[in-house]
């Protein structure tokens, strides 16, 4: 199943996140900010990114700003978690926002979603004697 990143400085936020999406199937990082997203990002390349919007250092703006601004990165979907509204942006910088308090069931089925649109298509092929 796909490797998911979350990012946030709360860990009491961190903690039951990585525990319901580990029992989805997940692979779970974690980062408390978005600098040590960015170097987790470099080594790991996770299908999908959760973070917050207000976090020191790196806020989930500028996370999305430098994930989207290099080829390497900009195709990996973003969910924003925010517990206010960040600013909008003039770019699209994220996939998704979901405001805290997000129904767990809406993130799931979001982070599901998300990760479909990435998989490539199955084609069928039959050969005929």
């Amino acid at each position: 199943m796909a490797t998911i990143l979350l990012v946030d400085d709360d860990p009491n936020i961190l903690r039951p996140l990585r525990w319901l999406l580990e029992r989805e199937g997940f692979r779970l990082l974690t980062a408390l900010d978005g600098q040590v997203a960015l170097a987790t990002v470099a080594i790991e390349r996770p299908g999908l990114i959760v973070t917050d919007w207000m976090m020191p250092r790196v806020d989930g703006v500028e996370l999305c700003r430098r994930l989207k601004g290099d080829i390497m990165t900009a195709a990996i979907p973003v969910v924003m978690l925010s517990a206010a509204l960040p600013p909008h942006p003039s770019e699209q910088l994220w996939d998704v926002l979901l405001l805290k308090p997000a129904p767990v069931g809406r993130l799931i089925k979001v982070i599901h979603s998300l990760l479909d649109e990435r998989l490539p298509e199955v084609h069928e092929f039959t050969c005929e004697h």
